[in-house]
């Protein structure tokens, strides 16, 4: 579930210090990820065993793994944050979470897309990767994890969606995605796997004719 904004100026958010400038040397892709349900789970009430930290007012649980999962990705992409939580919590859960310096961007409700359901009559928060090609990725070379699809639904050949984390003690989510998404550090066109059954590709060649699927 994302958190709404915090009750607080918007203008007057400082970027998070895990926020830096410049690209990770070497990397070749643009790493994408959400925080809720994610790398976290933030609730108003306390589950049955101690949460990792507080912030406005949020119990907030890391998913199992979470240190090691960052340190490997750091290591071949470049790495950003978006969610469609309000800034003011985002930030403050970023500098809980990440290491100094190292987050290419944090972007929050703010970037996200609106979109009306004709369906059901609703409203649709979408993460737009088109916004991000001004930061000199082509939509091939994008990686986006998150655990809810709509909200990649104009960017699905982008997509790695993972098990939604509710504050579980027990969770091997994270091991096993690190696992797949160096595999998928030097594919040419990350649009062009298959990615919906990932869990089952780990350690197969991504690049190979099963795992193609045709975004391209």
């Amino acid at each position: 579930m994302d958190r709404p904004p915090i009750p607080d100026a918007a203008s007057t958010a400082r970027p998070a210090a895990a926020v830096r400038a410049g690209s990770t040397p070497g990397a070749s892709k643009l790493l994408v990820l959400d925080l809720d349900e994610t790398l976290i789970h933030a609730r108003e009430t306390p589950l049955d065993h101690p949460e990792d930290f507080r912030v406005a007012g949020y119990h907030v649980y890391l998913r199992p793994h979470l240190a090691d999962f960052l340190a490997r990705m750091f290591e071949r992409f470049e790495v950003g944050v978006w969610t469609a939580s309000g800034e003011i919590y985002a930030t403050q859960v970023v500098e809980r979470i990440f290491p100094p310096g190292k987050l290419a961007f944090l972007w929050s409700s703010k970037r996200c897309t609106t979109t009306r359901d004709w369906i059901t009559g609703g409203y649709q928060t979408v993460k737009n990767l088109q916004k991000l090609k001004s930061r000199g990725y082509p939509l091939e070379s994008i990686i986006a994890v998150d655990d809810t699809p709509a909200k990649y639904a104009r960017s699905y050949g982008n997509l790695v969606t993972v098990r939604e984390f509710l504050g579980e003690r027990e969770d091997a989510e994270l091991p096993l995605l690190a696992q797949y998404l160096l595999q998928l550090a030097d594919v040419p066109n990350v649009r062009a796997v298959e990615k919906r059954n990932w869990r089952g590709r780990v350690g197969f060649d991504a690049t190979s004719r099963a795992s193609l699927d045709g975004h391209g």
